[in-house]
């Protein structure tokens, strides 16, 4: 059989503009047949003078960063490292390990596991911070978001933890956060912890969500990147659980978070594991 040549699957005359393909524009990336710039600066020159956090904030700000702001953000990054193999994304992580699933399916997973009560308010706590006057009195303003929040029935993002009467690792970075800020937003997410506390009577800590936020403030980062952060921070943590789950247990497992055993390097506060009898 004798097929004639090829022609178009559409015949006739488009509708609409789906068959134009506009020219749009970045100011992301460019790349020639030697190199690949990102935000003007060629990657091959980068790599070895320019730390990985100061690149993330050249890539997300669009100008360099100075050698305080990228430490910061490298404080940033350890913040959020890890918190435990009871937390919901690692135990997701492990559970995928367990069936043998690839290691990107493993990650893919546990980052789906971000919402508003787990490694997904730190935008919306930066969004909270950016309403704060930057004069006057910030307990005011305070009642306001707690009753707007309330109404609304949301957390208010930041505040609070489930394990941690008082969050060291909120408390350390709100401390080097101090050298780049003027301190407005630190008043603020303790003028909520404050009120949070008054009415529920229980330890409100501000928490990593809340410091990343005041920390991702001073350092005049779009709201939008605050879960971005996070995400990229914790994803170091699930890949570690990944392998050690591929590496220690066994396929399929049955895995009950609250059965996990310490057996690491020594730290204050852990005996040796207990023994099953």
């Amino acid at each position: 059989m004798t097929q004639s040549p090829g022609t178009g699957a559409h015949q006739g005359s488009p509708t609409g503009q789906s068959h134009k393909a506009d020219a749009w524009w970045t100011a992301i990336t460019a790349t020639t047949d030697e190199h690949v710039f990102v935000r003007g600066v060629a990657l091959d020159e980068a790599i070895g003078r320019e730390s990985f956090p100061a690149m993330l904030l050249r890539l997300w700000r669009g100008e360099p960063a100075t050698e305080e702001e990228a430490d910061l953000l490298g404080a940033c990054l350890v913040a959020s490292i890890d918190h435990g193999p009871l937390s919901p994304s690692a135990i997701v992580v492990r559970t995928l390990a367990s069936t043998r699933a690839a290691p990107m399916s493993g990650l893919a997973g546990g980052i789906l596991t971000f919402g508003e009560y787990h490694g997904a308010v730190v935008s919306r706590a930066m969004r909270v911070l950016a309403t704060a006057p930057t004069e006057g009195d910030l307990d005011g303003w305070a009642d306001g978001v707690f009753l707007a929040e309330r109404e609304a029935g949301l957390r208010i993002p930041g505040i609070g933890h489930r394990w941690h009467r008082r969050d060291l690792r909120a408390e350390r970075l709100l401390e080097l956060t101090a050298q780049l800020s003027d301190g407005r937003s630190e008043g603020a997410v303790r003028a909520l912890a404050a009120r949070v506390r008054e009415h529920s009577e229980n330890p409100a800590p501000v928490n990593i969500d809340g410091a990343l936020a005041v920390a991702l403030t001073a350092l005049r980062l779009d709201p939008a990147y605050g879960d971005f952060l996070f995400a990229i921070g914790r994803s170091f943590g699930l890949a570690a659980h990944y392998v050690e789950e591929m590496e220690r247990q066994r396929p399929m497992r049955t895995i009950d978070p609250t059965a996990a055993q310490y057996d690491g390097i020594a730290v204050p506060g852990f005996g040796p594991p207990e023994t099953v009898q």
